[in-house]
């Protein structure tokens, strides 16, 4: 089968999909309305109180040019683990501390000033792409779960995987970047700009949580993905648990509050690893920025399905050994 006939079905495909959903919404429009709304109250909630101050810290970071004096404290450490830049290191720290989407953000704002090169962008993906202790500690592990200690593991499990999946691209061949950071810059109207983008940047996050969301309870209402759960159930995986599952591949927010309603060791690792691949939604919120910044998707997309086994393992096995 040759490439334009390929197109043309994944084009009538697509088409297909997006006209079921419209039809869906025009003749349930209060149930999909309270999805909407219902993915709405999670990005109120859950997300905006952590994304959007370190949209506009890490922003201010980077106009005002203090990234180059954190990038020589971090270039021992990145250089010796993942053969890169220090550069890295301060995107590795801002998406560790903030979460989705504030690291691919901030390394696409790195490319734009030249900080680092498409390649060593590509391999940067891989560790600037993480949750946050706030979302994790505080609105799966007390929020969701209602138990510190599980928000805790999910933590130390997500991080380590991260860490873990960076060092197994190390090899990755990368060109250094030719450009330089910018000195400190005038504070006209950076304080303005930081603030319209970083608004800008949180309101797009809101869409698709708020779009994914509903999306996800459409395609639970038409059992669209109930073949997938239906293969998990018959793995020995508990029904609710893999509904709950498979609705978080789709928005991972959901997914982990569905799983919550049951605090094995089974669940929690599901949630590490939906945290950790961040879901439809997630991804789609990264790659707006990732593709700015010339990252190869074919690569980040396997390496974020590894980061994701290695956090359900260990916090599978963490769960067993302190629940």
């Amino acid at each position: 089968m040759n490439t334009g006939i390929l197109r043309k079905i994944s084009r009538a495909a697509l088409f297909l999909f997006l006209f079921l959903i419209l039809l869906f919404f025009s003749c349930f429009p209060a149930r999909y309305m309270g999805a909407c709304l219902d993915g709405v109250s999670l990005w109120a909630t859950c997300v905006l109180p952590s994304t959007l101050p370190f949209l506009f810290l890490t922003g201010l970071f980077t106009r005002f040019g203090y990234v180059g004096r954190l990038s020589k404290t971090f270039s021992p450490a990145t250089a010796a683990l993942f053969r890169l830049p220090g550069v890295s290191g301060y995107c590795l720290l801002m998406s560790f501390l903030s979460g989705y989407p504030v690291g691919a953000k901030t390394l696409c704002d790195l490319k734009e000033i030249g900080a680092v090169s498409p390649s060593e962008a590509t391999k940067m993906s891989v560790l600037c792409s993480s949750s946050g202790p706030l979302f994790i500690l505080g609105s799966v592990g007390t929020g969701m779960f209602a138990d510190g200690k599980i928000g805790l593991i999910l933590l130390a499990a997500h991080f380590a995987a991260v860490l873990l999946g960076g060092a197994a691209f190390r090899f990755y061949q990368t060109v250094p970047a030719k450009g330089y950071l910018p000195a400190l810059q005038r504070a006209d109207n950076v304080l303005y700009d930081c603030m319209y983008s970083s608004v800008l940047s949180v309101l797009c996050v809101g869409g698709f949580i708020a779009v994914f969301y509903t999306l996800s309870v459409m395609l639970s209402d038409g059992h669209i993905l109930a073949p997938l759960a239906a293969g998990l159930t018959l793995l020995g995986v508990p029904a609710e648990t893999a509904q709950g599952f498979v609705q978080g591949l789709v928005e991972m927010t959901g997914g982990c509050r569905a799983l919550a309603a049951d605090p094995a060791p089974l669940n929690v690792a599901g949630c590490a690893f939906l945290i950790t691949f961040g879901g439809a939604s997630v991804l789609f919120q990264q790659a707006v920025y990732l593709k700015k910044a010339g990252v190869k998707m074919r690569l980040f997309l396997p390496a974020k399905l590894l980061q994701s086994c290695l956090a359900a393992v260990l916090a599978f096995a963490l769960s067993l050994a302190f629940l």
